[in-house]
């Protein structure tokens, strides 16, 4: 059997690792606590592929020693500077497990491959509206394809195993040899309804696109990611902007998880989300105004909680 290390326990890992688990894998989850509840209640998701429960196979707040029994680390925590895998799973672990990182951001696997250069890095994008609730509870509104490659292998076969995964799941995914593309493409989403939603006072997707200005600075925000992708070398289409905001206006009105960890006072992802694009912007000598003040006003704003 396939055995999945699943780090976190929020909407992102309780949903994929319970498909995962529908397709014949064991989940086993590390949580930094509440372990106990975990293991005792599981997961419930309500789902557009469907309501489930399961239970995964094992909870625990202290990594196991024998990691090297593990095929698959799946790491669903949040991207914050405080959050470092080395705390977590050692400085060194066993060279033939792979990590796979289901994480929102730019410029989030080079400390992982710093870190564990013997180990494939994978990366993913989850293309989802979840959100974790109480005790367990997921609320899975729309959309939920995912997008995997190798981060440091020209090829994998621990890639193709987790795709074929998720597709026996009925988890829409695909596979790409251009993760970097696919990971800025990301960015280009979360990086102006993110934070608006925050700085807006809890608008949800709808409600920005709604009014006119914000679905300007929504535009404007999409723009100098673009720009910075072909900066990076990995150009995301212009025409993305469109497609995105199409997709956003049909689908449901949505709550995004940056405005969910600020209304529970929780640490946002500013730093991976909008902090290293600056850096990236910085390295190539390119202003990014939109992003500059957003960064700013979200730095301010987690400060006042």
């Amino acid at each position: 059997m396939f055995r999945i290390l699943v780090l976190g326990s929020g909407a992102i890992a309780g949903l994929y690792a319970g498909k995962l688990k529908q397709a014949g894998c064991s989940v086993d989850f590390w949580v930094r606590k509440n372990a106990f509840e975990l293991e005792e209640r599981g997961f419930q998701i309500q789902s557009h592929w469907g309501d489930f429960e399961y239970q995964p196979n094992l909870v625990f707040e202290e990594v196991p020693k024998n990691l090297e029994e593990y095929d698959l680390i799946l790491n669903c925590l949040k991207s914050l500077p405080d959050i470092r895998l080395e705390t977590i799973l050692g400085i060194r672990i066993p060279e033939n497990v792979p990590i796979l990182l289901l994480q929102n951001g730019i410029g989030i696997e080079e400390p992982i491959t710093e870190l564990y250069p013997s180990n494939e890095i994978l990366s993913g994008l989850a293309f989802v509206c979840a959100n974790r609730l109480d005790n367990g509870k997921i609320h899975h509104l729309d959309y939920g394809d995912l997008t995997i490659g190798s981060w440091n292998r020209s090829s994998s076969s621990v890639l193709e195993r987790v795709v074929q995964f998720f597709e026996t799941a009925g988890v829409p995914t695909q596979s790409t040899d251009t993760i970097r593309q696919a990971r800025w493409k990301k960015l280009m989403w979360n990086a102006p309804f993110n934070p608006i939603s925050v700085l807006s006072g809890g608008k949800n997707t709808s409600q920005i696109l709604a009014e006119s200005s914000s679905r300007s600075l929504v535009i404007e925000i999409m723009k100098e990611v673009q720009r910075l992708s072909e900066l990076d070398g990995a150009p995301v289409p212009l025409e993305q902007i469109e497609i995105f905001l199409e997709m956003t206006e049909s689908m449901k009105p949505y709550k995004t998880s940056m405005l969910l960890d600020f209304e529970n006072g929780r640490p946002m992802e500013i730093d991976a989300i909008l902090g290293n694009a600056l850096k990236i912007g910085e390295k190539f000598h390119f202003r990014t105004p939109h992003i500059e003040t957003l960064y700013a006003l979200l730095k301010l704003k987690s400060h006042s909680k």
